[in-house]
């Protein structure tokens, strides 16, 4: 892992969330295509407003929408071809659609990037079980196989995620690993 997010993970773990960001904008400024910058800037953003209300200050609340959307489509612009980002974009439009706009428009658009990341990397079993856990109305076949999916990904989170830092693994294990 790159220096620079190191330093960024321990002001996170430290709730040093304005820093935090202060460091982000500078690192995407440097590398603007940085995947790796950009998934933890967009996942912090999104955390930010889902998870930490009230301690990050540095943006206002319509600010911070504003500047997720913007991610939210520099990525769409940038990082489309890229598996792990149709998995993190279409998760977090899952969960909370409202978000990043019309509610209904966007909660296609989500489920849409799901499916893309299963697409781009169909043997992958997280992305696989993130995508059929978002279905309103899944088959049985769809809820066998979700439910036979889950404690093998509960066992890669923790084999992928688990010593890594930053919000974005943390919340991956929390999540799907119940760690």
């Amino acid at each position: 892992m790159e220096q620079p997010l190191k330093e960024i993970f321990i002001l996170e773990s430290d709730q040093k969330f304005d820093e935090a960001f202060s460091l982000y904008k500078t690192l995407l400024k440097s590398e603007p295509l940085n995947f790796e910058y950009w998934k933890h800037y967009f996942f912090f953003l999104w955390s930010m407003l889902e998870d930490l209300d009230g301690i990050f200050s540095t943006l206002e609340d319509e600010e911070l929408h504003k500047e997720l959307k913007k991610e939210l489509q520099y990525g769409l612009d940038n990082f489309e071809h890229i598996a792990e980002f149709n998995l993190i974009a279409g998760y977090t439009i899952s969960i909370f659609p409202h978000e990043f706009g019309d509610y209904e428009e966007l909660e296609e658009v989500g489920k849409n990037l799901l499916k893309k990341a299963t697409e781009i990397n169909p043997q992958n079993l997280i992305f696989k079980m993130i995508m059929l856990g978002s279905y309103e109305k899944p088959t049985q076949k769809e809820k066998l196989e979700y439910e036979d999916l889950k404690p093998k990904v509960a066992k890669l989170i923790l084999d992928q995620y688990s010593e890594k830092k930053g919000l974005l693994n943390e919340y991956f294990v929390q999540v799907f690993a119940r760690k």
